[in-house]
C-alpha cells in the first residue's frame, strides 16, 4: 500500500484517539468504516456505564488488509508472550448471512496476573 510513499511524516498535532472498542465495522463502497467507542462512567449516578462513540474509522480495502496482517503479526507475538489465547467457540449451524463459512476463532485477553504482568 505504501507504494511511492517515500517518507513517513509525524505530525506531532495529528489526534490521538483512544477507544475501548468498535460499536460496528461494515464495508460500503470499498471503503471500511468503523464505528469506536468508549465506555464513561455517568458522573451523576456513579453506576451506570455509557458506551460513548469516540470516534469513525474509514480506510480502503487495501489499508485494511495491511492493518489486518500487522494486527495478525501482533497476535502472534501476544500469543508467544502468554497475554492471549484462542478459544473454543462451539460449533454452529452455518447461517444464511455468512455464506455458510466456518465461524473465525475466537481470542480472549489473558488475566494480568496469570500473563505474568
Amino acid at each position: 500500500m505504501n507504494q511511492g510513499a517515500e517518507k513517513i511524516i509525524d505530525r506531532l498535532d495529528a489526534p490521538e484517539v483512544f477507544c475501548d472498542g468498535a460499536l460496528a465495522i461494515s464495508f460500503r463502497q470499498d471503503v471500511l468504516r468503523f464505528t469506536l467507542y468508549s465506555d464513561r462512567i455517568n458522573a451523576e449516578e456513579r453506576a451506570n456505564v455509557n458506551r460513548v462513540v469516540v470516534g469513525q474509522l474509514a480506510m480502503p480495502s487495501a489499508g485494511f488488509v495491511e492493518l489486518y496482517n500487522q494486527m495478525t503479526a501482533v497476535m502472534a507475538r501476544l500469543t508467544q508472550a502468554g497475554k492471549v489465547h484462542q478459544v473454543e467457540q462451539p460449533r454452529s449451524l452455518p447461517r444464511a448471512t455468512d455464506g455458510g463459512r466456518e465461524p473465525h476463532p475466537a481470542w480472549s485477553v489473558v488475566p494480568a496476573q496469570e500473563a505474568g504482568g
